[in-house]
Order: structure tokens, then C-alpha cells, then sequence
């Protein structure tokens, strides 16, 4: 029996701090399990052109797939998530298309853009003027005359 007390007893310090560091260790790497939602969000256009104007219903929702700690995709965490689509530089009427990307997606700390449903968004362009004359404010064909 003292020879185990001995075995046991024998550099206890460093025993203890082996096994403190074990649990420290294994409390890093285990830490709260991440979870996966998909959130529809809104989509916000900024800088678009005074002569152009967005025609053909752009989209105003997209669906985010997201990752993060359960505290952190709590449903009042994600109300302040949105797409934001810039159209800074963009002159010319037509068809545009633009990504949906980590880069134009606001995230709170924490969260982790997985990928979007569309991956990308079609808009189409017209110039105001066009667009004032041939549809109504909701931006419908005006009808035939």
C-alpha cells in the first residue's frame, strides 16, 4: 500500500497541472457545438445611378445559410443581418448580375456566411426616364393603349 501512496504521491504538482491542462485543453476544443439555420434577409441597393432605375421586381429577400454558436443565432442577433448590393460604378442600363458574398453581408460577431440561395442576384437597369414613361411607380409595363 505505500508504494502506491508513494507512486501516487511523487511529483503530484506536475500530476495536477497535467490534468488541469488536460481539461483546459479539452474545454478549447469541445466549446459550444456550432449550429446551421438558413435566415431570409433583406436586400438593400445602394448608390444606384439618378438616371437609372431597377426595373423587373428586383429581389427583395435572399436566404442566407449560417453558422454559428447557438447564443449567437438567436433571433434578435440576426434581425440586424442584411445584403447589401452596391451599384456604385454601374452607369450603363441592362442586365447586371452580382454575387452574393461574404464581402456584401452584414454579420454580427460570430456568425459565418455559409453560402446564399440565389448565389447571385439578376437586376435589371433602365434609365429613369424610360422607366417613368413605360411603367408605374411599382415599376409594372404601363398597360396598352
Amino acid at each position: 500500500m505505500r508504494t502506491v501512496w508513494r507512486v501516487v504521491t511523487i511529483n503530484l504538482g506536475w500530476k495536477l497541472l497535467a490534468v488541469l491542462l488536460a481539461v483546459l485543453l479539452w474545454v478549447a476544443v469541445e466549446g459550444e457545438p456550432e449550429l446551421v439555420t438558413v435566415q431570409p434577409v433583406p436586400v438593400f441597393y445602394r448608390n444606384v445611378e439618378p438616371t437609372l432605375a431597377l426595373v423587373s421586381n428586383p429581389p427583395i429577400t435572399v436566404r442566407l445559410e449560417l453558422r454559428g454558436t447557438s447564443d449567437v443565432l438567436g433571433r434578435d442577433n440576426l434581425s440586424s443581418v442584411a445584403l447589401l448590393v452596391d451599384l456604385a460604378g454601374t452607369t450603363e442600363p441592362g442586365e447586371k448580375i452580382f454575387s452574393v458574398s461574404r464581402a456584401n453581408v452584414t454579420l454580427p460577431a460570430g456568425v459565418n456566411f455559409i453560402r446564399s440561395e440565389p448565389p447571385e442576384l439578376k437586376l435589371h437597369l433602365d434609365r429613369a426616364s424610360n422607366v417613368d414613361r413605360a411603367s408605374d411607380s411599382k415599376g409594372n409595363p404601363a398597360p396598352k393603349q
